[in-house]
């Protein structure tokens, strides 16, 4: 799988290291030449998020927009374009973009999680309680999926 890729890991290693402009840089060089629509949309995803980092929102709204071109109903890509909805004061917007991100993916605990907090501030305390439940129950599931391991042989 790409994700593999040593490249690629070095990218997200810089991006969770805060690195933005490494991850940015890492990001824009593996996109040269890429043809997978899904990969396209993983990395262009990324990029955007290493752009917000960078306080360039507008190139991240673009990237985000990318990666819905490449892969439409991109879950985390509606999602990010959501949350610049909402930190630009746009709750209605914000919302429209992560029920959007739910109908693309329902598993998706990170649309659910900032749906609840776009519904608070939009004044829909119960919607708002109701997301941020069904985020932590989708959290539960993916911390318990990926903690169980095989026994181990001797």
């Amino acid at each position: 799988m790409f994700r593999d890729d040593g490249r690629f890991a070095c990218a997200l290693d810089a991006l969770e290291r805060g690195d933005f402009a490494g991850a940015e840089e890492a990001l824009t060089a593996l996109l040269e030449g890429e043809d997978a629509a899904e990969r396209r949309a993983f990395i262009l995803n990324k990029r955007g998020v290493a752009r917000i980092g960078l306080e360039r929102r507008k190139q991240a709204a673009a990237d985000f927009t990318a990666a819905l071109d490449a892969r439409p109903a991109y879950a985390p890509a509606l999602t990010n374009l959501g949350n610049l909805s909402l930190d630009a004061g746009d709750a209605a917007a914000a919302i429209a973009r992560y029920e959007a991100a739910i109908a693309a993916d329902p598993q998706y605990a990170i649309a659910h999680l900032n749906l609840g907090v776009a519904y608070k501030r939009a004044g829909r305390i119960a919607d708002g309680v109701r997301a941020w439940r069904t985020a932590q129950r989708l959290k539960g599931r993916a911390s318990a999926a990926s903690s169980w391991r095989p026994p181990r042989r001797r």
